[in-house]
């Protein structure tokens, strides 16, 4: 079995490893921990994860302790042959846009979190705007990337299942909107019915 740890609220982040683990059928268990009253995170979690942050997984079917949710996500395809394409191209094509998502998408989206959190300092204003600008050139890019395509390597991946809950927070965080990019909506729109994600925590 897949424990999969979480702290109390869900996040992009982890509702990646949850629609993939309903994806691809792997028996998991939730592990949802909060802060102490001293700010610090359990020592338990650190043993799993030193850096300190979520989602983290333990197999319990070999021991494997993995953390950062791209690393996951290719574990879990590994583990369960699914969601990762057999073709070497396609292969190549999901990972390339699991690594956009893990270096682009994800990284500029918690930088903005953060400046959100101190939005009253003149500084946070400015790198606010600059990470808001930045989200909208990656719609961008994979408004182009879905043109013509269900998925965006053709075939569902995890390449999808990291990106896809990005769009949840977009407008929220980002003040951008998916109307602004029809195919970028289509495929979000396709994959909020998948019954593997309204499973998802």
């Amino acid at each position: 079995m897949i424990i999969l740890y979480t702290m109390l609220s869900s996040s992009p982040n982890i509702r990646k490893i949850s629609i993939m683990l309903n994806e691809a059928g792997l028996p998991y268990g939730v592990r949802k921990f909060e802060r102490q009253s001293d700010g610090h995170l359990p020592e338990d979690f650190l043993a799993i994860n030193p850096n300190g942050t979520v989602p983290a997984i333990l197999d319990e079917d070999n021991g494997a302790v993995l953390f950062e949710s791209g690393a996951i996500l290719h574990y879990l395809a590994e583990k369960s042959g699914k969601h990762l394409p057999a073709d070497l191209k396609t292969r190549g094509e999901a990972v390339k846009w699991l690594m956009f998502e893990a270096a682009n998408m994800g990284a500029t989206m918690g930088e903005l979190y953060h400046y959100m959190l101190r939005a009253a300092d003149e500084i946070a204003e400015v790198h606010l705007q600059r990470y808001k600008d930045k989200v909208a050139q990656f719609c961008a890019i994979l408004e182009g990337q879905l043109q013509g395509r269900e998925f965006l390597c053709g075939e569902y991946s995890i390449a999808d299942m990291a990106l896809y809950p990005w769009t949840a927070v977009l407008e929220d965080m980002a003040d951008v909107s998916l109307n602004e990019y029809p195919n970028l909506k289509d495929w979000a729109n396709r994959i909020s019915r998948r019954p593997a994600v309204l499973a998802s925590v």
